[in-house]
């Protein structure tokens, strides 16, 4: 009996695999280097790409398989434009006073590679955060910036994640 839970066993085991589905990992020998000009604000919005940008760099900066250069130097381009920025109300109180918005952005983003012109990636992006109102005008105005910083935080992982695992 214990001769047949360890083949049971063994077997089972010998069958296991772990994988971490559709990511690839090995970037291609030829892209050393990541250009990323200041995203496009295509919104009503001011500055709202002014987050954006440094964002993803300090992301690449922080991961550094890929070295953040110049575009006369980059063996990609990562270009990103803010096409639409909205605020909706999520919750009121009993007076039908907003207590709650929600953010929402939408970019489009596409890495190019720099020699031959060609487009490698391309996609739309849809991120969103919500923060709270106050009475005082300071404090709402750093929970918009703070809900606007997460939602810079979070398209910059999946940006990241898309150019160094996604090959």
């Amino acid at each position: 009996m214990k001769n047949v839970f360890i083949l049971l066993l063994t077997l089972s085991l010998s069958a296991c695999g772990y994988q971490l589905a559709g990511r690839g990992g090995h970037i291609p020998d030829e892209i050393k280097s990541v250009a990323i000009p200041v995203f496009e604000n295509k919104t009503m919005e001011p500055v709202v790409e002014e987050e954006f940008t440094p964002m993803i760099i300090r992301e690449f900066i922080k991961d550094s398989r890929i070295k953040v250069v110049d575009r006369t130097e980059a063996d990609i381009v990562l270009n990103g434009n803010v096409n639409s920025y909205k605020e909706s109300p999520l919750s009121f109180d009993q007076n039908q006073e907003v207590l709650e918005y929600r953010i929402t952005v939408t970019t489009h983003l596409k890495i190019t590679r720099q020699k031959i012109n060609n487009i490698i990636w391309e996609k739309d992006i849809i991120k969103s955060s919500e923060y709270k109102v106050s009475s005082n005008v300071m404090t709402t105005r750093t929970s918009k910036l703070l809900a606007l910083k997460e939602i810079a935080k979070n398209l910059s992982e999946e940006v990241t994640d898309r150019v160094l695992w996604g090959w």
